[in-house]
């Protein structure tokens, strides 16, 4: 049978005996430490846990954030390639405007003085414009006339709001001072689908 606990001769003996008196530090420390194992440190092993999977996360998000500005720097690279594409097709006759290119030529050289005979189209030659297939359309008539007159003629060609464009021959004056040349005003033809494509997003964007 064991023996009842008495405080009395415990204090007693605890004076008698340091390691007596030692005990329940002992006793607490143990249960103190076990407190610790069975609370504290499977928490921290769970917060450590819970910590990295925020950093991977935070790291994912990131990695899609990025993903988004780079897609948004793309989009807007598109647009504006597209603006671009769609300024440079306004400058363009199409393809069934190519009569409308001969007419204009003949306007121009009339606006100069300059008498046109007869105009000779060139063969249509392929070209691209980024992607798009394109043709450049190039017509020839004879020139007679004064350094003035061409010019002027050049400067109206200049001045055209669709692409018009000369390469220019050796200007060599003829006894008289005047000038007798060939020259070959040349434009370019897009397809009648693609301007017609370019006004209707141009119109969507309005």
């Amino acid at each position: 049978m064991a023996e009842e606990f008495s405080l009395t001769d415990w204090l007693k003996k605890a004076k008698e005996d340091p390691k007596v008196a030692a005990q329940p530090l002992v006793i607490v420390a143990a249960l103190a430490f076990g407190g610790y194992k069975g609370l504290y440190a499977p928490k921290s092993i769970e917060l450590k846990k819970e910590e990295k999977k925020i950093s991977a996360l935070q790291g994912q998000l990131k990695e899609v954030q990025g993903a988004v500005d780079d897609k948004e720097n793309i989009l807007l690279d598109i647009e504006d390639k597209k603006a671009q594409l769609n300024k440079s097709i306004k400058l363009c006759y199409r393809k069934s405007e190519m009569t409308s290119f001969l007419r204009r030529v003949r306007e121009l050289a009339a606006q100069t003085g300059i008498p046109i005979k007869s105009v000779q189209p060139q063969p249509l030659v392929p070209i691209n414009i980024g992607t798009a297939s394109a043709e450049r359309c190039s017509v020839t008539f004879s020139f007679s006339g004064d350094l003035v007159q061409l010019a002027t003629f050049l400067r109206l060609i200049e001045k055209e709001e669709k692409i018009t464009f000369i390469n220019m021959p050796n200007l060599s004056p003829n006894a008289s001072g005047t000038f007798d040349l060939e020259l070959t005003p040349t434009t370019i033809l897009i397809p009648d689908e693609m301007a017609m494509k370019a006004s209707e997003e141009a119109a969507v964007e309005e």
